[in-house]
């Protein structure tokens, strides 16, 4: 029996040490099985680890090659920059003058039109002129007979430009951007007896005692200015002793939009003073509008009064933000649907008002502005550019504030901080000089005379009017006022002055006329010409023509 058990309890053993031997085996194989994977996991995360670093490394790279391309569109934008202001610069500087006079020669030009402006070439303010005359086929020039058009900042007769001689030398294809004298017209002080619509104006200390008097009415708001500064102050506060001190009426019942004043600047051309012809840019206002909402008791308070060194623009009204953005309407476009359809007035009667005002000014000023044109060889190459600023009561009668000459310090400053007024600012000038010709110059101009140009564009058949009488007998002679215009009455200066007035109605653009003023054909039938006989004989015959074309055809009425 023990040998039975003890077989048995080797054969145990034996199956034992089979079984851990196995178990052993086992383990080992798992612990290799186990091994294996852990390496195809390590390799897995290995190839992960280098994905991603190959990701990042990619995002690092494209994101350094956008930064390197932004970098490199600012760097050229910069010094497309910079490039355009050193053209300005060269263009403005008396230094560059004799250079680029030579370089304007006609081979070099190509034919191409030359300006010359003249002005400091630092000043900021200026909108960019040479790019305004570039976009219309102009290149840089200087001085002597190589140029077309002369723009300066100030008017160039007297100190600091002094280029009288200069502008006596002019060849009859040039033109300069002012005329002599206008300092008439902006003056600090427009007196108000010239026209209703200027406020009562008083100088001190000379007008002293006439400020006195008329500062008892009661209901008078003043506003003082002295030194290019605006103030809104209480009457016993104003400085009525300082020399050069304006004191004039402010319009203490403005109409508001959005509860905030504003003042309206419109665009005025100048193209001749004998005889006087002057037009408007009436398709858009610019608007000065006060940055705070109008309180008419807290004189504490400037801003929401004076409108002259603000750049808000009218987006910043709600009432016309909508109608601007959202509807594309332009300024002018903007008040009248506010006032016609939110307010519930007539603002028809708006563009009268600010053609009569303006009318009034320079018909007051003709004679002054003639004076300051004797001596001058031609008189006829001029023109000047104005912007007039009014105000607007709840009434919706206008008061004319001031008037400015282009370039103007005030209006480049607003044009370079507000976009809107740097838009219609830049109309205004395309509009003028599309008017005056200088938009369409003729290439090779200086190869060609004055009269040979201007037979390219008007002959005399065109500007002939009356023809319904001019055949018959009793113009024979050339002694009744019916004849006045005909060919055979009149002179070659006359005929010149004529073609000059058909060319501005032509490429008039979206000024109108306003002196001589416009008219219905009906108006123009029925006319009482003595009404005119008060004037100089030139302007008796200007209007005598445009009457005499809108009678025969309504282009001309308008």
């Amino acid at each position: 029996m023990s040998d039975k058990n003890g077989a048995s309890n080797n054969n145990t053993d034996k199956k034992n040490g089979k079984s851990t031997n196995g178990k052993k085996a086992q383990e080992k194989k798992t612990d290799h099985s186990n091994g294996k994977a852990d390496g195809k996991n390590g390799k897995a995360d290995t190839r992960k680890r280098t994905a991603d670093e190959g990701e990042s490394f990619l995002s690092q790279v494209i994101h350094i090659s956008i930064i390197v391309v932004l970098t490199a569109i600012l760097i050229s934008l910069w010094n497309t920059y910079q490039e355009q202001l050193e053209k300005r610069r060269q263009c403005l500087n008396p230094d560059h003058y004799e250079t680029t006079a030579r370089n304007a020669s006609k081979e070099d030009a190509n034919g191409r039109p030359v300006v010359w402006l003249y002005g400091d070439a630092d000043v900021p303010k200026w909108l960019d002129l040479v790019t305004v005359f570039n976009d219309m086929g102009y290149i840089c020039g200087g001085p002597g007979n190589e140029w077309d058009v002369l723009w300066t900042h100030h008017a160039p007769f007297a100190k600091p430009l002094d280029l009288k001689n200069v502008v006596n030398s002019m060849e009859g294809h040039q033109k300069v951007n002012h005329f002599p004298g206008t300092k008439c017209i902006t003056e600090e002080v427009l007196d108000s007896s010239i026209s209703k619509y200027i406020p009562s104006t008083f100088v001190m200390p000379r007008q002293k005692a006439d400020f006195l008097k008329e500062s008892k009415k009661p209901n008078k708001v003043w506003i003082e200015r002295r030194n290019g500064a605006s103030m809104v102050k209480d009457v016993k506060d104003l400085d009525i002793s300082t020399e050069g001190t304006v004191i004039q009426e402010y319009i203490a019942n403005p109409y508001l939009i959005g509860n905030r004043k504003f003042d309206i600047t419109v665009y005025v051309q100048l193209t001749s003073v004998d005889p006087l012809r002057v037009y408007l840019l009436d398709t858009d206002w610019a608007l000065r509008v006060a940055p705070q909402e109008y309180n008419p008791i807290d004189y504490s308070k400037p801003e929401q009064y004076i409108t002259d060194s603000y750049v808000t623009p009218i987006t910043a009204i709600p009432e016309l933000k909508k109608l601007h953005i959202d509807m594309k309407h332009n300024t002018k476009q903007s008040v009248y649907a506010q006032l016609k359809f939110f307010d519930n007035k007539d603002p028809d009667t708006i563009d009268g008002q600010i053609m009569e005002a303006v009318r009034d000014v320079f018909v007051a000023k003709r004679d002054e502005l003639r004076k300051a044109l004797q001596g001058y060889i031609r008189p006829n190459l001029f023109f000047e550019l104005f912007k007039f600023d009014f105000a607007l009561d709840e009434n919706l009668k206008v008061h004319l504030l001031k008037a400015d000459t282009l370039p103007s310090d005030i209006v480049s400053e607003l044009a370079d901080k507000n976009e809107e007024h740097k838009e219609i600012y830049k109309q205004a000038l395309y509009a003028g000089l599309s008017l005056t010709g200088v938009a369409g110059v003729v290439p090779n101009s200086r190869n060609h005379s004055a009269e040979d140009v201007l037979a390219m564009k008007v002959r005399d058949c065109d500007i002939q009017a009356a023809t319904d009488r001019c055949h018959l007998p009793i113009c024979e002679t050339c002694g009744k006022q019916e004849c006045v215009l005909c060919y055979q009455c009149t002179t070659e200066d006359e005929r010149f002055m004529m073609k000059e007035a058909y060319l501005e109605h032509v490429n008039r653009h979206l000024t109108r006329r306003i002196y001589p003023e416009r008219m219905t054909q009906e108006e123009a039938k029925n006319y009482d010409y003595h009404k005119d006989d008060h004037l100089a004989p030139r302007d008796r015959l200007i209007r005598e023509w445009f009457r005499g074309k809108c009678v025969e055809e309504a282009y001309w009425c308008s």
